[in-house]
């Protein structure tokens, strides 16, 4: 995995040389190969434990680099962009890129919704796998409408998505940290986190349409999964992943029966990214390892989603847009760039998903 030249570790110890109790021993989290130190799958499961505990996207050795010296290029390219129209825009490009790279990565809707690339003259369409269905669409980031699809095709609307990364002239002066980090870190949860909340606010309206809420008192078992499983697959579905808050993950810990079932990731970049485990079939998700800000889930919140094909889509259109913008823009004396992106989201199907609620 490319290490993000925008995304610094919040300490400087590296993953490999921070060491957690496993056995009788004590031994490195992640190996210099980029696998997590691991004897069995019962260790395997409680190292990834120890490390959603840190709550902390360490690095390996290999990618790590100094957060003094990654500051210090931040701190240039910062001062070129206040000084240069050209290098303004240049850094707002390099930024974009560092974003959507993340989203594609790391983010939920772009993981569960099918994709469809848009170019100039093309518009959003959809090929419904049944007519006469009620589907779930996004017409803003903040608005969701349901409807009754009758034909096999849906056009659904486009609209945009946007964060303001803004550096104020005060804050160069006054801030010692670095502060290109701490704009990708605004930016991120204007882009990636608002893709997310938009499906998970989609994912939540299908409540009642096809599948009820599933409530489950206690912790989670291989007996309740199967039976929250089979929401989404008694109508011919694939079960395809099954999102998490992370505190369910303490559950799989708790059942020895999880353990006969599940296929943790032993991956230290596939941790990263959000990818757990495999059970049931199923790709376990969580948001475990994101900053603080950047969490879309709430405690004992979890969901079943079935294969893209099945579950919906989304549309991009030419990825995410930089335009430098100044104080003339936000009456501030200052500089950064208003990021864009042009998208629809669909759930076609709400047979495809079904929320859970751990109580």
């Amino acid at each position: 995995m490319k290490t993000n030249p925008y995304m610094t570790p919040r300490d400087n110890q590296v993953a490999s040389t921070m060491t957690t109790p496993v056995g009788d021993s004590r031994q490195a989290f992640i190996g210099h190969n980029g696998e997590v130190n691991a004897g069995s799958k019962a260790e395997l499961l409680q190292v990834i434990s120890a490390l959603i505990d840190r709550n902390d996207p360490t690095m390996t050795e290999a990618e790590a680099v100094s957060r003094e010296e990654l500051a210090k290029v931040h701190e240039n390219m910062v001062t070129a962009a206040f000084s240069s129209n050209e290098q303004l825009a240049a850094v707002g490009g390099e930024l974009a890129d560092e974003l959507y790279i993340t989203a594609n990565r790391d983010g939920f809707m772009r993981r569960f919704l099918g994709r469809q690339d848009l170019s100039r003259g093309n518009i959003p369409s959809t090929r419904m796998q049944m007519k006469n269905v009620v589907a779930v669409v996004a017409s803003s980031a903040s608005q969701i409408e349901t409807q009754i699809v009758r034909d096999n095709d849906y056009y659904p609307p486009e609209f945009y998505i946007t964060a303001r990364p803004y550096i104020e002239q005060r804050d160069i002066e006054r801030t010692a940290s670095d502060i290109l980090e701490q704009k990708y870190i605004e930016s991120l949860e204007g882009i990636m986190v608002q893709e997310d909340r938009t499906w998970k606010t989609m994912a939540n309206a299908t409540v009642g349409i096809a599948n009820g809420l599933s409530n489950f008192v206690g912790q989670m078992t291989p007996t309740n999964l199967g039976t929250f499983r089979n929401t989404v697959t008694r109508w011919g579905i694939p079960a395809r992943y099954w999102l998490i808050a992370n505190d369910i993950w303490t559950d799989l810990l708790a059942d020895s029966g999880f353990q006969a079932v599940i296929d943790p990731v032993s991956k230290h970049e596939l941790l990263l990214s959000g990818q757990l485990a495999d059970i049931l079939g199923m790709t376990i998700i969580s948001d475990a390892f994101r900053h603080p800000e950047h969490k879309v889930l709430d405690k004992g919140e979890q969901y079943i989603v079935g294969d893209n094909i099945n579950h919906g889509q989304y549309t991009d259109r030419g990825g995410i847009q930089s335009q430098p913008i100044d104080g003339t823009h936000e009456r501030v004396p200052g500089r950064g760039w208003m990021m864009s992106e042009t998208l629809s989201m669909i759930i076609a199907n709400p047979r495809s998903v079904a929320r859970g609620l751990r109580v």
